[in-house]
């Protein structure tokens, strides 16, 4: 089973932040993606959440490969 990864950007406590979740579901609606935050980050619990913006990922992070972008050669 795939996961699909989603970058949730949002205010927290009026301080703006981002987070990346994967989930097994391929959209992620903005309620479900606040839900998420607080269910996964524990710091995130009891803080005001607004403006959450959810962005699906499509690239792979440079974590997953062994060498970053920049420095491949052409």
């Amino acid at each position: 089973m795939s996961h699909d990864r989603f970058i949730i950007s949002f205010i927290a406590d009026g301080q703006p932040d981002s987070r990346v979740l994967a989930t097994d579901t391929e959209t992620l609606t903005t309620e479900e993606a606040e839900a998420l935050l607080r269910v996964t980050f524990t710091e995130l619990k009891s803080v005001k959440i607004s403006d959450v913006q959810v962005q699906k990922r499509t690239r792979p992070n440079e974590t997953e490969h062994d060498v970053p972008g920049h420095f491949k050669q052409p």
